[in-house]
């Protein structure tokens, strides 16, 4: 073997290593299930959770995510589709959770116009930064319109996904409520807890 070849080799070698083992900037992610994941969960432990949208308001979830860090109170992110708008009221609704702009937010969007209260339309795609208040209230800081993300994936309009506290959980039920939102596990619903 040349020695060159040797080096590219041994190079690869290395780099796979690194990236197959934690400790080696990279935190190893165990698997679980839905057992597993309510006896993890906390109240007020902070998650990213998602799934699809059920008629009664609820989420079948299948997947969620253990979170590590420090988290400030306006970390809390919302995706889902706007159900409707009141112009008047100056409020919107994603999964039946009111969204109001906070005094100043910011407004993104990559394809389109998307500068002010007035361009939110229902069946819009809007990923949101902000705060949920004790009132059930979501204040957006960021309001970002991805609609576009609809036409390569449309199963996007039935799902929806949250980072934020746990606000219940319950064993009997199978649910975790984030956002006063109930999740349903399943044997389907997938767990994610990062180890240090």
């Amino acid at each position: 073997m040349k020695k060159s070849t040797l080096v590219v080799a041994i190079l690869v070698g290395v780099a796979s290593f690194i990236n197959s083992s934690p400790g080696f900037g990279q935190h190893r992610k165990s698997r679980m299930h839905a057992p597993e994941i309510l006896a993890m969960a906390k109240v007020n432990q902070w998650i990213k959770i998602e799934g699809i949208i059920q008629k009664d308001g609820s989420v079948l979830c299948h997947e969620v995510e253990f979170l590590t860090g420090d988290f400030l109170d306006d970390d809390w992110e919302f995706t889902g589709i706007v159900q409707k708008v009141n112009l008047k009221e100056k409020v919107f609704f994603v999964v039946r959770r009111p969204v109001k702009p906070g005094k100043e937010v910011e407004y993104d969007s990559k394809k389109s116009k998307f500068d002010s209260f007035d361009d939110v339309r229902p069946g819009m795609l809007v990923d949101l930064e902000g705060t949920y208040l004790k009132d059930g209230t979501f204040l957006a800081k960021e309001i970002e319109n991805e609609s576009e993300k609809l036409i390569i994936e449309p199963e996007l309009k039935d799902e929806v996904q949250m980072v934020g506290r746990i606000g219940s959980v319950d064993p009997k039920k199978q649910q975790i409520s984030v956002m006063g939102v109930p999740f349903q596990l399943t044997e389907r619903t997938k767990g994610k807890s990062v180890i240090k």
